[in-house]
């Protein structure tokens, strides 16, 4: 619950995964997917199509040999790149801008 706390959102989508069954009496709203009915909930419309296709930027960003050596580096600088992509910011200042606000 610690790992989920830390870097889930309350109310994201998952799929029917049992470790997942107890997460509402944690706070969470869950909504699920069962990927062997189909890709969409028709009463929610919870998917999973978002963080499927993230994964698979993910895995064209990392090359295999990334992917078995210091993953942790690389996934840090995806997820800084698609960042700095979503606010519109160029990589570099957006750097700069953090390391000069550090005390």
């Amino acid at each position: 619950m610690a790992v989920l706390r830390d870097w889930i959102e309350p109310g994201t989508a998952g799929e029917c995964w049992s470790a997942y069954r107890d997460i509402e009496t944690h706070g969470y709203t869950l909504q699920t997917v069962n990927l062997t009915i189909g890709f969409v909930d028709v009463r929610t419309g919870a998917h999973t199509n978002t963080i499927k296709s993230t994964w698979r930027h993910v895995k064209a960003f990392l090359d295999l040999y990334k992917r078995m050596v210091d993953y942790i580096y690389h996934l840090a600088h995806y997820m800084f790149a698609a960042g700095c992509r979503s606010e519109n910011v160029h990589q570099f200042a957006k750097f700069i801008g953090i390391v000069a606000n550090m005390d």
